[in-house]
């Protein structure tokens, strides 16, 4: 709570700033992209990049349509410089639990810097892997191409939502389904963990190309 309380008083407008969330969350999700314990980013992560993008285009920038703010999110994060960390707000004065690729070594391995407003400022996109971080900038660059193309009045914005078509593009799959009794919020959170660990695993042999988790049944 403090740290999205933080997030709205870092943007220019806090009006703009939530709708353009809601798009880029939803985009997100149709596309098999929201979920921090399987590897890709939760709605801390979604909402710091998009506080990014608010900072970077300014009071005028936020002025105008969300439609602006869209189209600057897919350009901004199909062209970032991963692993350079993205920040919205830096305080020199951290203490050791602190985000310090300098002086952890474990964090000069984040994949997909995403640092915490509040302190101790932190990677809130660590378990992102580096597959998974060209896997979001790549979906974020057809993204890109799909608002372009609708401004030219070629595409329409509904375009933008269609959900990704996982069974045509992965000829193979592995289906896990599960049953529970007792706190299934606990057990599903565990049950998403290990998923995260085997999409990795797999992702290690020489013999696979590509490999992915699909959040959405």
């Amino acid at each position: 709570y403090r740290a999205t309380c933080e997030i709205l008083q870092l943007v220019p407008s806090v009006e703009k700033f939530r709708l353009t969330l809601r798009v880029i969350k939803l985009w997100a999700r149709r596309n098999g992209l929201y979920g921090n314990m399987l590897g890709f980013l939760g709605g801390a992560s979604w909402a710091i990049l998009v506080a990014k993008v608010c900072q970077l285009a300014g009071i005028e920038g936020n002025l105008g349509s969300c439609v602006n703010l869209v189209h600057r999110f897919f350009y901004t994060f199909a062209n970032w410089n991963w692993p350079e960390p993205v920040y919205i707000k830096k305080v020199d004065a951290q203490p050791y639990p602190a985000w310090n690729p300098a002086m952890n070594h474990y964090d000069r391995e984040h994949a997909m810097p995403i640092i915490t407003s509040s302190v101790p400022q932190m990677n809130s996109a660590v378990n992102v892997t580096k597959t998974n971080c060209q896997l979001i900038t790549a979906k974020c660059s057809e993204a890109f191409t799909v608002c372009q193309s609708v401004l030219e009045g070629v595409s329409l914005w509904s375009d933008l939502f269609q959900s990704a078509s996982f069974f045509e593009e992965y000829e193979s799959f592995i289906l896990i389904s599960g049953t529970c009794r007792g706190d299934s919020g606990l057990w599903f959170g565990s049950i998403e963990s290990k998923l995260r660990q085997l999409n990795n695993h797999i992702g290690n042999c020489t013999k696979v190309s590509s490999v992915r988790v699909w959040p959405q049944p």
